[in-house]
């Protein structure tokens, strides 16, 4: 029963070790393929790194230490260095996902997800709410493909305070002309209504 749970455990480790790699080199790529990044930050939990994965990374990293070189144990070497490349893959997918990016063409809040993706024409109206940490903004969006309330999307982004100057500018130059120009829309709230 052992030798069959050891087996399973190491194929265990070798999948996720594989998919692990594919999530990173997938992020990775998705990095390299925006273009015109105007500004982008870390919008991980702790301190700016992804939670999880930072966590799970350092843990790794103390028992691998300690394992290979304090307790000099070569028989298991092998797992914890698998241990530690499925967890710096991780982080790495972890990290370029969790991070901000505003472009010229609109507002990336996570490279691997689409759907939080917004492009400047999509955006209708914004409302800022400064903190200590920086402004809170909540961008109002219409879905194209949205039918009723499901037309109309929000986005909640947190700018810390060392990219606040620059937001605004971007703001200015994507949103303010175009919110300030257009004449209030005619809303049928009968449509609306469900």
């Amino acid at each position: 029963m052992s030798e069959f749970l050891m087996h399973f455990f190491s194929g265990l480790l070798v999948v996720f070790s594989i998919a692990s790699t594919f999530m990173a080199a997938y992020s990775v790529l998705n990095k390299y393929r925006l273009r015109s990044v105007r500004l982008h930050w870390r919008a991980g939990k702790l301190k700016g790194y992804p939670l999880f994965a930072t966590v799970f990374l350092v843990l790794i990293g103390i028992l691998s230490i300690l394992a290979v070189l304090v307790i000099r144990d070569q028989s298991h070497t092998p797992f914890f260095m698998g241990y530690l490349w499925m967890g710096s893959m991780w982080f790495i997918s972890s990290y370029l996902s969790s991070k901000h990016y505003i472009t010229d063409h609109g507002i990336v809040k996570n490279i691997n997800d689409p759907a939080q993706t917004i492009p400047w024409y999509l955006i209708i109206d914004y409302v800022e709410h400064a903190n200590d940490q920086g402004i809170q903004y909540m961008f109002s969006y219409a879905h194209p493909n949205g039918i009723g309330s499901e037309a109309f999307n929000q986005l909640r982004l947190h700018v810390p305070k060392t990219h606040v100057e620059a937001f605004k500018k971007i703001i200015a130059l994507k949103l303010q002309l175009k919110l300030d120009d257009e004449e209030v829309p005619e809303i049928n709230w009968k449509k609306l209504q469900p």
